[in-house]
């Protein structure tokens, strides 16, 4: 682990968002992200932060870079090996220096994250076919479902338990 990584770094960005674009871009995750802004919370969206062709570390170093990490977990989401990736990370800068962790629940309930099953188990592990070589495999997929867990069980929020999109995300600002 590099220094940067295991001291407390410059915030540069007060939220990162982390999520399954095709799921929630357009219709949930771009109206929280403006949200966000117009409260004034200078938040990482790689629609507006990333130039096509920069390199993907960049991900990486916006995610250290942030105080909260807010993961919108959607019904696609276990099927993303980038997802997951940037889930690591964020994981690991909550155990490194305590970057807070946010979840939010966006058709998924919490407790198939907390123990993968059906199609969210089989989208897990066709992942890890994608991103591990098979003497790996084993591994990375037990270290997704560990930070899938641990993510699961910090204090969230359910996008369902509100009526309306709108709602939920005024809602949320306000806290």
């Amino acid at each position: 682990m590099s220094s940067s990584s295991s001291s407390q770094p410059q915030w540069i960005y007060d939220v990162f968002i982390n999520f399954r674009g095709g799921d929630t871009r357009r219709d949930f995750v771009s109206h929280l992200y403006c949200a966000l802004s117009n409260a004034g919370v200078n938040t990482f969206f790689d629609d507006e932060n990333l130039l096509k062709g920069t390199p993907l570390e960049e991900l990486t170093r916006a995610i250290e870079a942030s105080q909260i990490a807010i993961v919108v977990f959607s019904e696609t989401y276990t099927e993303s090996t980038w997802c997951l990736t940037e889930l690591q990370k964020i994981i690991d800068c909550n155990e490194s220096y305590g970057q807070i962790v946010v979840p939010i629940f966006h058709g998924v309930e919490p407790s198939i994250l907390r123990n993968p099953k059906g199609r969210f188990r089989e989208a897990l592990e066709a992942a890890a076919k994608k991103k591990f070589s098979e003497e790996h495999r084993e591994y990375g997929l037990s270290r997704w479902k560990n930070v899938l867990k641990k993510a699961a069980n910090f204090s969230g929020w359910d996008v369902k338990n509100h009526r309306y999109i709108t709602g939920f995300i005024s809602s949320f600002i306000e806290t």
